[in-house]
């Protein structure tokens, strides 16, 4: 019987099938640890006080970013003595207006706001960062991005762990206040809640909590043995993140919410993720023997450290599963999409299915189930074809070709450039 190329097809799509079961079941894994754990406060970490305030920088990068007056005016009214924390924006705009804008609240506050800015975009944030690190006093450096809102008692809650001397970094949730314009901040928001929620509780159980760059904040003797922001890196949080779990620090998870938005268009939103998935894989390739051998990690950690840096390996298998079970239903009649075979249908959706299960469960212990459809919606429609983006950037980072670095839109620029034209 000759081997015709439905059969080619049909072996591919099987082979495809393999590795897309084992993150599967790796998701329901995720998805069942966060079960067990459950949310019982009494096993919650209690972190003894503070003997004593430290001094805070508050740090704001922000390119041509008009909203950053937003979350510079949160900033200004936290609940913590104002003699205990400062503000410094690190501003790398290029609009005049928006320099100004953000220059008027350090001129009104000269020695609480402090206005850095940069004539060039030499690295990008890191550079930014590692810039305005030379302006700032704060024993303890808190970030945000300038869309997001932190509530006035921020400082107050995130430098708690702080009292335990092996602590480095401190993460906060993030909320996004703008999920539901469409079906692309739809599918962001699920993606980062589900992150949110389900991965970053436990890898606060295993110390493995990786920094996001922004509504959290960092111990800074740690952050300069570290040898400060790498500015090499796109993702220099994650980098940042390994690099002091492999010293032997803590990293923490806080359950509280900051809101912030999501990208609200392809372009956006695709970058976005291609710059996160390259970044997270070049921190991998470049720690290899670190994260696989260094003493300072145990098994939980690696496999956790491998699995974000790692995980985005499995959408040029999502590509290639969709493709060729698409183009075996063209060419041939595939028992797969025969949907009278119910049984059939629903083990092999269940075995294939872990990411939508995570989600699920995400949107249950957020009481949001009535969104599910949404969910199911846009992981299969805007969920492919970011696979697609995502694979390239993936095949990048392992060959070494550079990705260029993309600052995410801000949707909430709109109304504030109107402000100030």
């Amino acid at each position: 019987m000759a081997f015709t190329l439905y059969d080619l097809t049909l072996f591919i799509y099987n082979l495809s099938l393999f590795p897309i079961i084992f993150f599967s079941v790796l998701f329901i894994i995720f998805a069942l640890i966060n079960i067990f754990m459950g949310n019982d406060k009494n096993n919650r970490v209690r972190y003894r006080n503070l003997n004593e305030l430290p001094f805070i920088t508050v740090q704001i990068p922000t390119y041509n970013d008009p909203v950053a007056e937003r979350c510079l005016k949160q900033c200004m009214n936290f609940n913590y003595p104002r003699n205990k924390y400062e503000i410094v924006v690190a501003d790398d705009s290029t609009s005049i207006e928006t320099q100004k804008l953000l220059k008027s609240y350090a001129d009104k506050n000269p020695n609480f706001i402090k206005y850095v800015h940069r004539d060039n975009r030499e690295n990008f944030k890191p550079g930014a960062l590692k810039n305005a690190l030379k302006e700032s006093r704060g024993e303890i450096i808190v970030i945000f991005d300038s869309d997001w809102v932190p509530a006035e008692d921020f400082i107050k809650k995130i430098i708690k762990p702080f009292s335990d001397p092996k602590v480095a970094i401190v993460q906060a949730r993030q909320g996004i206040y703008n999920k539901n314009t469409n079906l692309i901040t739809r599918f962001a928001a699920y993606v980062m809640t589900i992150y949110h929620t389900i991965i970053m509780p436990i890898s606060n159980k295993i110390n493995c909590v990786f920094f996001c760059g922004t509504a959290g904040a960092v111990r800074r003797s740690a952050l300069e043995e570290a040898g400060s922001w790498n500015v090499e890196s796109i993702t220099e949080d994650a980098d940042l993140t390994v690099n002091l779990l492999l010293r032997g620090y803590k990293t923490v998870y806080m359950d509280f919410e900051t809101p912030s938005e999501v990208p609200d268009n392809f372009e956006g939103f695709i970058k976005q993720q291609m710059r996160w998935c390259y970044g997270n894989a070049r921190v991998f390739i470049d720690n290899a023997s670190g994260i696989l051998f260094s003493k300072d990690l145990n098994i939980k950690q690696r496999l956790m450290i491998s699995y974000i840096t790692l995980g985005n390996a499995v959408a040029p298998v999502v590509v290639i599963m969709t493709f060729f079970g698409l183009l075996g239903w063209f060419l041939g009649e595939l028992t797969l999409f025969d949907m009278n075979d119910v049984i059939t249908f629903f083990i092999r959706f269940l075995y294939t299915s872990g990411f939508l299960l995570m989600g699920i469960l995400t949107l249950y212990k957020k009481q949001q189930l009535n969104e599910l459809p949404y969910l199911i919606l846009s992981a299969l429609t805007i969920g492919i074809i970011t696979a697609v983006a995502i694979s390239i950037a993936f095949f990048r980072a392992v060959t070494n070709r550079k990705l260029r670095w993309f600052c995410t839109p801000k949707i909430a620029n709109e109304n504030f450039i109107k402000n100030i034209s």
